[in-house]
């Protein structure tokens, strides 16, 4: 009898073992969906630059250099984007490059003209709306979905950059590339942050190319080693001589196909996909708060109307200064973030595919009326979507994608007064864990929902589609004061949460007056709907306290924003940072 007795203890202590290591398995892995990309730095440390000329703001001091190399040139912002994003793509492979998408946002200062450069990737022409749903009808876990080709668009970011040059480009397209080249060539350092995410990225095991180049079976990459990309420096050298039919025709688009059919989750890329990759020229969102004109991207982004709502919805409180402003300001934020979010996951997808209610969701009365769902002193616990009179937006589903914060952002201002702000990405961290011609592949189409219709079988506006291009939350932003110059360019990576983060800088900047080194080094703060997060740290823990007194229950998080700001004074002096997050640095002269 002791001996059984014995015997069910034990089997009773290896079974709460097990749920309790289960559990902690289980949080590791959404937070790691929440913030793949981690935290690196103490918010408190500065990374301000000051300028009579030009500001260059990237997530790399190599690319930053590289940016200013082609500014001293003689080239404009957006010569020197494309010759960041490249030396990016190799010492920052993890959060974008050739193998993924973007948008970019251009104040022509010489036309006093802002225009909006859409290169988001389409889905392959084989998709179907059930493609991230398993036989039985239930979706795919997400690290099934991202990991090998199915979830492989074609790229785009390449073909968007190209566009921008031939329209603003100063410098030959040939000159871009060469620090890029030299950094594959010849190697470069291994960072801090790469050799972490190495670490703790879970698809990059299975795939022989990425295993191998990201040293997984030995423990990833080390911070401080080099690391030599020949694949990637002759791709460099082909797409610098043929642009980006070097990369959509030929020996590297043969090479992607390749790679996405050949995995253990085969894709559905052919090669007529690539002729689909066409990005567009299109004119940017813009909208009026507090007197600033803020501008950004419309769909496929969810960024500018999403952020725009917020403010529009703000617009209607007055935040005059008293002892509990703070408190009050941070209550109407996460109120006016709950509402916005609710219209952005039913409403907003590809306009191609789905009528966006666009004028309707900026009006300044229906955002009034939104307002007006708002108690200064009481928290909605549930908010529902707007209504709207357009028939084709009735009867939408809520769509309840996740999306992940392996991306990038450059801000850049040139010595000419031009702009530019360029968010990029390859979706999770290291994309698809496909390397094709020493390039990450993008897992862009995890961005649709993964299920076409709700439980109540209503469809999802962002469902998969054949050749649609799947929501995204990328949000490149300039700002114009009330004469009508330009004084910010902002934007940061962070999945879906990039909205707040640029929202609420916003919120600093105009409302707070506040320095823009203090706005990166500020505690993040969200609701995307179904609760409040205030970044971890203290700066946060004391916001976090009011908020609570105040009656909120607040989730702490780990919120990786990558927020990177060039601006311009009243005097005309340029000022550059960094987020102190991760690895970026502001460069000026």
């Amino acid at each position: 009898m002791i001996i059984l007795y014995k015997s069910k203890m034990i089997a009773i202590i290896l079974v709460i073992i097990f749920i309790i290591c289960s559990a902690l398995a289980e949080d590791e892995t959404n937070s790691m969906k929440a913030s793949p990309e981690g935290s690196l730095s103490d918010i408190s440390l500065s990374k301000l630059s000051k300028s009579e000329t030009y500001m260059i703001v990237t997530a790399d001091k190599r690319a930053s250099i590289a940016a200013k190399n082609i500014l001293d040139k003689g080239g404009s912002a957006i010569d020197a984007a494309i010759a960041a994003q490249m030396v990016l793509n190799v010492v920052e492979p993890q959060s974008s490059g050739i193998g993924g998408g973007g948008f970019l946002i251009y104040f022509d200062a010489n036309k006093k003209e802002t225009l909006a450069f859409d290169g988001r990737e389409r889905a392959p022409i084989k998709y179907n709306s059930k493609v991230f749903l398993n036989k039985d009808g239930n979706k795919k876990g997400f690290i099934e979905a991202i990991s090998g080709g199915l979830a492989v668009g074609a790229p785009s970011l390449l073909s968007m950059l190209e566009i921008a040059h031939k329209n603003y480009g100063l410098l030959d397209w040939k000159n871009l590339f060469n620090e890029a080249i030299y950094y594959a060539a010849n190697g470069f350092v291994v960072g801090e942050r790469l050799s972490k995410l190495s670490k703790k990225a879970p698809h990059l095991k299975n795939h022989t190319e990425t295993n191998k180049y990201f040293n997984i079976d030995n423990g990833g990459l080390q911070s401080g080693q080099k690391l030599v990309n020949y694949d990637l420096a002759n791709t460099f050298e082909i797409i610098r001589d043929k642009g980006s039919s070097g990369l959509l025709n030929g020996e590297i688009a043969d090479s992607i196909l390749l790679e996405t059919k050949q995995s253990k989750n085969p894709g559905l890329l052919i090669f007529e996909d690539f002729s689909l990759v066409k990005p567009r020229i299109v004119l940017p969102l813009c909208e009026n708060y507090r007197g600033w004109k803020i501008c950004g991207i419309r769909p496929p982004s969810s960024g500018a109307i999403t952020i725009l709502q917020i403010l529009g919805i703000l617009n209607n409180f007055d935040f005059t200064f008293d002892e509990n402003r703070e408190v009050k300001i941070w209550h109407l934020f996460l109120e006016a973030s709950k509402l916005a979010y609710a219209d952005r996951d039913y409403y907003i997808a590809d306009e191609d595919f789905q009528t966006v209610p666009i004028s309707e969701m900026l009006d300044r009365n229906y955002l009034t009326s939104r307002a007006n769902l708002i108690n200064d002193s009481i928290i909605n616990s549930i908010v529902k979507p707007g209504k709207f009179k357009r028939k084709a937006v009735n009867n939408l589903g809520k769509d309840i994608t996740s999306e992940f914060s392996s991306t990038t952002h450059i801000s850049i201002i040139d010595q000419f007064g031009n702009a530019a702000s360029l968010t990029s990405s390859i979706e999770f961290m290291f994309g698809s864990g496909l390397m094709a011609s020493g390039f990450l592949l993008n897992n862009q189409m995890t961005d649709f929902s993964f299920y076409p219709l709700d439980k109540k079988g209503n469809p999802i506006a962002n469902r998969p589609e054949s050749r649609k291009k799947p929501r995204s939350s990328m949000s490149p932003t300039v700002v114009f004061d009330s004469a009508g110059d330009l004084r910010l360019v902002i934007g940061s990576p962070g999945g879906s949460r990039i909205i707040c983060y640029v929202a609420a800088s916003l919120v600093r900047f105009i409302d707070f007056n506040m320095p823009i080194q203090d706005i990166v080094h500020s505690p993040n703060i969200c609701n995307r709907g179904s609760y409040s997060a205030i970044e971890i740290g203290e700066k946060g823990d004391e916001i976090a306290s009011k908020m609570e007194k105040f009656g909120y229950k607040i989730e702490r998080k780990a919120m990786s924003s990558g927020i990177h700001i060039a601006y311009r004074d009243e005097k005309g002096i340029l000022w550059g940072t960094a987020d102190p997050r991760r690895e970026g640095v502001a460069v000026g002269k």
